[in-house]
């Protein structure tokens, strides 16, 4: 299911992770053993006009029946653009059919990838995504977080590097006379951070929540001490989940587990829990704590308030990111996340890649 959402991401229909997850509900009712009630079923949950049906349908055929199409949607000035061809998008459910090939569009398309559209995904808001060439932004995606990773070992190793060691150095330098040219360093040791991630998954969040979650569980593969949660209504653990080796199992995991995903917003009730389930646990002096959120909160402005406080006193750093920050003209007027900014270390956007990529000074002490 979770690869059949990516498919129907990818040719343009709005399908996010609480689409996915209702799909699920609805097929564990029974609804895959009848083909047409199975269509019927997904089409009222991932269309939201009659012009959409179209696109869904060939998706569906495509996915399930295995029925090659080859397919086109509009664009605003009413020309077409081939973006996908039957089978490729099923790499997300780790399987491809028998006998598919890549279309000659595909692969001319994929190679005409020159540095301004790697420039354009690079500052493309998450939320218009659907507008751009999904596959090559999930390639930027897995390229610049492997970049991001390297540069953070490499900043590691050099940070344990202390001052000349003039003993070793004279050892490891005899056959030199009475030079020394290999200088040995003193090794120190580094003070490291615990990392933790607060997701907002709410409604409001539903076109940014996927990729930020993405960012998340790559961070594992750099990351050994984070923990990291979600919430909308309800407060949710996810460490154990972003130990996965493919994103896919990650979300199926939390398909499982999540409840009111893409629902209401209560930011300060779910951080209450945070702090009452979580806090005395996870949070020290060397930890840093980021939230991922737009701040728009249903409960009231003194809740949020009294329990960023209280974060605010267990952890070294207290960073807030909000994707809404990176629109033009936006201010932070809405309740809760005025009551939260002075309380704030650092307030950034997290809306597209570049504004995930300079993370990487907050990161590198983790």
């Amino acid at each position: 299911m979770v690869g059949f959402s990516e498919l129907c991401r990818e040719s343009g229909l709005a399908v996010g992770l609480s689409h996915t997850q209702e799909a699920i509900q609805a097929s564990s009712l029974g609804f895959i053993h009848d083909e047409a009630s199975f269509r019927y079923g997904l089409r009222s949950l991932f269309c939201t006009c009659g012009e959409e049906h179209q696109i869904f349908d060939k998706c569906f055929d495509v996915f399930w029946l295995k029925r090659k199409h080859t397919y086109a949607h509009k664009t605003s000035t009413g020309s077409t653009n081939i973006t996908k061809k039957s089978k490729s998008s099923l790499v997300m459910a780790g399987f491809k059919p028998k006998g598919a090939e890549e279309p000659k569009e595909m692969e001319e398309a994929s190679n005409v990838t020159g540095a301004s559209k790697i420039e354009s995904l690079k500052y493309t808001d998450f939320s218009k995504v659907a507008e751009m060439d999904s596959d090559f932004l999930d390639e930027l995606t897995n390229k610049l977080l492997q970049q991001l990773n390297h540069r953070l070992k490499r900043k590691l190793q050099q940070s344990k590097r202390g001052p000349i060691d003039i003993r070793q150095s004279i050892r490891k330098n005899l056959s030199n006379g009475a030079e020394l040219i290999d200088l040995a360093k003193q090794r120190k040791k580094k003070e490291k951070h615990r990392l933790v991630i607060l997701l907002d998954v709410s409604g409001s969040m539903d076109k940014y929540s996927f990729y930020l979650l993405r960012f998340v569980w790559s961070l594992k593969s750099h990351l050994k001490n984070i923990e990291a949660f979600v919430f909308s209504t309800h407060l949710v653990r996810i460490t154990e989940f972003l130990q996965q080796e493919q994103l896919t199992n990650t979300l199926l995991e939390m398909s499982h587990h999540a409840r009111s995903w893409s629902g209401g917003t209560k930011i300060g009730e779910c951080l209450a829990d945070f702090n009452e389930q979580y806090a005395k646990r996870v949070l020290n002096g060397r930890s840093i704590t980021i939230i991922l959120s737009d701040g728009l909160d249903d409960g009231a402005p003194e809740t949020m308030s009294e329990e960023i406080q209280k974060i605010k006193l267990r952890t070294s750093k207290l960073v807030w990111l909000n994707p809404l920050k990176g629109m033009e003209g936006y201010a932070p007027l809405a309740r809760g996340m005025a009551a939260a900014l002075p309380l704030v270390d650092n307030f950034q956007s997290a809306h597209n890649l570049q504004s995930l990529m300079e993370l990487e000074n907050i990161l590198s002490d983790v």
